[in-house]
C-alpha cells in the first residue's frame, strides 16, 4: 500500500502496484482460518446475487462468526481471530438497508482491525446513507491516503501506523496463546496426577 516500498514492481503504474497488493490483502484476509473456511465463506458470497437468498445469507455468516470469533465459555466476539465473515455481513446488512446495524458491524471490525480498508470503506459509505456527516468525515480521516502526489507522505504514514499496530496485535496474541498453552499443560498434568491417584484406591 505504500508506493515507496521496494518490493513495488518498478514497471508497474502506482495503481497497478495498489491493485495487485489489495488483491493480496483480500486472499489473506479471506483464508485465515484455512481454506476449506475460506471456500465456505465464498459460497454464501455465491448467493447473494439472488435476494430472497440474503437473509439466509445473513444466518451463515453469523454462524461462521460465532464459530470462529467466540472462545469457549465467553459471549464476548473476538474479530481478529477472523474478520472477513463480519465484513462480508456487514456489506450485506448494506445492501439489505439495515444500516445502523452494518455500522456497529464495521465499528466492531475497525476497533481489531483499524488498517481494514474495506470496513473504512464501507462505514463511509453507510455514514453517508445515514446522513451522518460527522461520522462520514471521522471514518474519512482514518482512511487509507489516496495516491496523489501531494498525498504520498500521508499515505506512507498511513501504512507504517498500521503495520506497526498489527505487529503489535500479533505479539499480544502470541503471547495469550504461550499462556493458554502453558494453562492447558498444567491442566493436563493435574488431570494425569489425580488418575495416578485415583488408580491405587481400590
Amino acid at each position: 500500500l505504500d508506493p515507496h516500498h521496494p518490493d513495488n514492481n518498478a514497471e508497474y503504474s502506482d495503481l497497478q502496484n495498489q491493485e495487485i497488493v489489495v488483491s493480496e490483502l483480500w486472499t489473506i484476509w479471506y483464508g485465515e482460518r484455512g481454506p476449506l473456511n475460506e471456500q465456505r465463506l465464498r459460497n454464501i458470497e455465491e448467493t447473494l446475487g439472488d435476494p430472497s437468498q440474503w437473509e439466509n445469507a445473513e444466518q451463515q455468516y453469523l454462524d461462521l462468526i460465532n464459530e470462529h470469533c467466540k472462545s469457549d465459555g465467553e459471549s464476548k466476539l473476538n474479530l481478529s481471530l477472523w474478520v472477513e465473515p463480519a465484513n462480508r455481513l456487514a456489506t450485506l446488512l448494506y445492501l439489505m438497508g439495515k444500516l445502523k446495524e452494518s455500522k456497529a458491524w464495521c465499528e466492531a471490525i475497525l476497533e481489531a482491525k483499524p488498517w481494514h480498508i474495506g470496513a473504512l470503506s464501507g462505514i463511509v459509505m453507510v455514514c453517508v446513507q445515514l446522513k451522518d456527516e460527522e461520522g462520514a468525515k471521522k471514518y474519512i480521516e482514518m482512511g487509507l491516503p489516496n495516491l496523489s502526489a501531494e498525498m504520498r507522505n500521508a499515505r506512507k504514514a498511513w501504512v507504517e501506523r498500521n503495520v506497526k499496530n498489527a505487529k503489535e496485535q500479533l505479539i499480544q496474541l502470541q503471547s495469550s496463546n504461550e499462556i493458554y498453552e502453558k494453562i492447558g499443560k498444567a491442566f493436563s498434568t493435574e488431570i494425569v496426577s489425580t488418575d495416578d491417584s485415583n488408580s491405587s484406591w481400590q
